[in-house]
């Protein structure tokens, strides 16, 4: 009985659970997040560059100087058209990238419970292929910056690393039991966090001395292998059913997500929300804490280069990654469960914001860093959390929602907050950190009244149970009495 259980593969409800495998989905993951490092801040370094050189600003060595002498006050009427006009371009390619992504990621996920988790795999991986050649030729012959958006609108059609992210998700939630879950989703953000942590760190020096397509073609060459790796190393963990139709893959999307949210067995629908809204709320905070604190430091009093904000850049989730992994992984989840776990991160990341706002020096920026590291941790929790709330075959529908909810969050983050730090930066530069930390204390509010539900939810059952139980004593009693009576 024992060999059976722990075989390699089994097959529960027509789900084969693979669980001697140490390594499976991690690696792919590690290895697309280093692509994404390398090619994301390229794309925009490539618009800024492009719009320079339309209007003459061809000077590559330019750093940006909190100093005003009279050469920059004479420029800024064109220095702030540029930066009008590359803002409008990022802001083009991020819509145009978010909302195919979002339709094609809770389609493709959501249907994975059905034809298998690597189909949408290879073909998010096809699509981030395709998108890095696109770019290849286009920064090759210099062609229009609007075929950037298209070839981005066109290609995140096939989900891109959204769905790759939220597809790798449900994978973990299938191979993992519930007690190692957690440690399982900590294991794959640390990763996250440590890919994105080392690509940006000799990207910059690259792009200067090459130029922008070869990181690209590393890219496609790391993306191909990663699709041999998921063809020929990864197993299967859910039974695809044969001879699926369109219509059945929409009927299918359609009848998952309402069996998703319409039982609350157990309070159920109402915890699963409270944690998917929690889940939004920090997620959104603490993606977008990135290019606020690169908004922060490049005004006085810091006034920090290029090379340091590089280091700031790679040392911020690196250290996180470390500490989500050491702390969090080892020694919080032998002291507490994923709610103790989660208001801990909530908590390193609200002082990590108030801390954030109210710096003013190089040295205290690096420190709040060291003091905020768990900031990160709740994200991996949150999805371990929303695991266990679901079922085994709706791993995929609920891990594309988190996917839609991460990419609405990319998306919403920039123009909320972005506009408050743009109105608040000249009389109170800190209120966008103390908007962020109210946030946080908000997300943390959410998540006790997910515990309370959950706790009311046990002892009604515990209740029950014992209810159960004195019923079925007072009836063998009384069939005893009966029985001695007749006889």
């Amino acid at each position: 009985m024992d060999r059976h259980t722990s075989s390699e593969a089994s097959s529960i409800l027509g789900r084969t659970v693979v669980r001697r495998r140490r390594v499976t989905v991690e690696l792919a993951v590690f290895v697309v997040i280093i692509c994404i490092g390398l090619t994301a801040p390229i794309t925009v370094q490539y618009i800024n560059r492009r719009v320079k050189h339309k209007y003459n600003m061809t000077s590559e060595t330019r750093q940006i100087n909190c100093l005003k002498d009279v050469s920059i006050i004479n420029g800024t009427s064109i220095e702030e058209q540029v930066e009008q006009e590359v803002a409008a371009w990022s802001l083009a390619l991020n819509a145009a990238g978010a909302f195919p992504m979002l339709i094609s990621t809770t389609i493709f996920a959501t249907t994975s419970d059905s034809i298998g988790r690597k189909i949408p795999l290879l073909v998010s991986c096809v699509g981030m292929i395709a998108e890095c050649l696109s770019f290849i030729c286009i920064a090759y012959f210099s062609l229009p910056l609007i075929y950037l958006v298209l070839s981005r609108l066109l290609w995140n059609c096939c989900g891109g690393f959204q769905l790759f992210f939220s597809v790798s998700e449900a994978y973990i939630g299938d191979i993992a039991v519930k007690k190692k879950r957690t440690m399982k989703f900590i294991l794959l953000q640390t990763l996250v966090l440590f890919g994105g942590g080392i690509a940006p760190i000799a990207v910059g020096y690259w792009v200067r001395a090459t130029g922008f397509i070869p990181p690209f073609c590393l890219a496609v060459v790391f993306y191909i292998t990663v699709i041999l790796y998921i063809i020929i190393f990864i197993p299967e963990t859910v039974r695809p059913i044969n001879n699926i139709s369109c219509c059945f893959v929409f009927l299918k999307f359609f009848s998952s997500v309402n069996m998703l949210f319409v039982l609350n067995e157990s309070n159920r629908r109402s915890r699963l929300l409270l944690l998917l809204v929690s889940y939004f709320l920090v997620f959104s905070t603490i993606a977008y804490y990135t290019p606020l604190i690169i908004l922060k430091v490049l005004e006085e009093p810091f006034c920090w280069g290029s090379v340091l904000i590089g280091y700031f850049l790679a040392a911020h989730p690196i250290l996180d990654g470390i500490a989500s992994l050491f702390l969090g992984g080892f020694l919080l989840s032998r002291c507490m469960g994923d709610n103790g776990i989660i208001q801990v991160g909530l908590l390193s990341g609200i002082i990590l914001m108030i801390c954030t706002g109210l710096a003013t020096t190089t040295l205290v920026l690096f420190v709040v860093v060291v003091i905020g590291s768990l900031g990160s941790i709740p994200i991996a929790v949150f999805m371990s959390s929303l695991s266990k709330t679901v079922g085994e075959n709706e791993q995929g529908t609920l891990f594309a929602f988190v996917g839609a909810l991460e990419g609405l969050g990319v998306f919403l983050a920039p123009l909320i907050l972005g506009n408050i730090y743009k109105m608040t930066s000249q009389t109170y530069p800190p209120a966008v950190f103390f908007i962020m930390t109210g946030i946080l204390v908000v997300a943390m509010v959410f998540v006790w009244i997910s515990k309370l539900l959950d706790l009311n939810s046990r002892n009604s059952y515990q209740r029950v149970d014992t209810d159960t139980v004195t019923t079925s004593q007072v009836d063998v009693t009384n069939a005893l009495v009966y029985e001695m009576t007749e006889q």
